[in-house]
């Protein structure tokens, strides 16, 4: 099966059993003995693919556990794990979007509040 089989047919069912055949086709032409190194480049190969599908569920999943999680993914590998997002005075990244946020609520109410 080549690659433009699967881009013409991407919902083909996989059959594990030609995958191998065809993984050990390939490492034997390509004369590759290092597994770490042929497992390396079909990760790169697939990683635009894979990270489409990510932000596809994150959106369009009809369950909402999947796209909570995958919405959930897709900001951690963005902003870095919630641990890690201080800003350099230490405060947490989110503190400064909510501060901002409650400082224009505050305003827009009181400006806008019936008295």
């Amino acid at each position: 099966m080549s690659q433009d089989d699967n881009i013409q047919n991407p919902y083909k069912e996989w059959d594990p059993n030609e995958a191998l055949a065809n993984l050990t086709m390939e490492k034997a032409l390509e004369g590759m003995d290092n597994p770490i190194k042929l497992a390396k480049r079909l990760f790169d190969e697939n990683l635009p693919l894979s990270v489409m599908s990510i932000c596809h569920l994150a959106i369009n999943s009809p369950n909402e556990g999947i796209r909570f999680n995958a919405a959930r993914y897709v900001v951690d590998r963005t902003m870095g794990a919630p641990d890690k997002q201080g800003l350099p005075n230490e405060d947490h990244i989110w503190k400064s979007v909510y501060d901002t946020v409650l400082t224009e609520a505050t305003t827009y109410l009181e400006g806008n509040s019936p008295e």
